[in-house]
């Protein structure tokens, strides 16, 4: 299994799908996962990206393989991107262009801010960047504490997959959900309310993808919206929005083909002005 040493209380897991022609040195894409996911939230991206890219997936801190965290942790967005940008370092991986989902594209936000001459491109994906309203979407360390991640996880999938999801595949992302340490979730619940990015997107200098679903009847759209999307993508220099409509809004997960598709036509857009100077 491969894990790498990020940092002095964490193994990072990682995996890279690479199906590019051996005589080429393909460029990079990395792939950074929500809150309560893992890298195996990526599973009908990999077709779709691995051909003509590397693809990194990995596990966010405290997620998936990486090394739980405990109750009590201090969380940061600087230290999730320096957890990456060890990582990276250690796998000799250059620029790259980032993909990210929910909360992971609020830390590939802040990430791109800090590290500008890291990446090609940034692509992100029913991203919130003010989560202070996340406990009215039903987001309680409590619950995580006294009934655990699998109940939470059911009982806001409505809300996260929509109704385009088969109830088998809802089940599949929950049994993936649940498999996240209640250490790690609770305390980054706690987390959860003192994000706002707002201040750092305008320093993000690569070029940026933002997608949403912009569906108005989902309650969780007060902190994903179409409205609320499109103010703050606006304060990113030379950035672009895409929606595509869905009942959801982790559009990553609910349709993966066409998020996948448009993301990469976009990354294509970017890698050919790179290598054209």
């Amino acid at each position: 299994m491969p894990m790498t040493r990020t940092a002095p209380d964490l193994e990072t897991f990682w995996r890279i799908d690479d199906f590019t022609d051996p005589w080429r040195d393909a460029p990079w894409i990395v792939l950074m996962h929500g809150v309560a996911e893992s890298s195996d939230a990526w599973y009908g991206w990999i077709p779709h990206l691995a051909r003509r890219y590397r693809v990194l997936r990995f596990d966010v801190r405290g997620y998936g393989k990486s090394t739980a965290m405990p109750r009590d942790h201090a969380w940061s967005l600087e230290q999730i991107g320096d957890d990456l940008l060890t990582l990276v370092a250690r796998l000799e991986i250059g620029t790259f262009h980032l993909v990210a989902a929910k909360v992971g594209g609020t830390m590939a936000l802040h990430f791109a801010s800090r590290r500008p001459a890291q990446l090609k491109s940034l692509a992100v994906l029913g991203t919130p960047v003010v989560t202070a309203s996340a406990v009215d979407s039903g987001y309680s360390s409590r619950e995580i504490d006294e009934q655990g991640v699998g109940h939470w996880a059911r009982r806001t999938m409505r809300n996260r997959l929509g109704t385009s999801m088969p109830a088998e595949a809802q089940e599949w992302w929950a049994r993936m959900m649940e498999a996240t340490p209640a250490s790690t979730q609770a305390g980054f619940m706690d987390f959860l309310p003192t994000i706002d990015v707002r201040p750092v997107l305008p320093h993000i200098a690569c070029p940026t993808l933002v997608v949403t679903t912009g569906d108005p009847a989902n309650p969780a759209q007060n902190i994903t919206g179409l409205e609320v999307t499109r103010a703050w993508q606006r304060t990113i220099p030379g950035s672009e929005l895409l929606v595509i409509p869905d009942d959801s809004f982790h559009v990553a997960a609910t349709l993966p083909d066409t998020a996948a598709l448009a993301t990469l036509a976009f990354i294509d857009r970017h890698e050919s002005r790179a290598s054209h100077g």
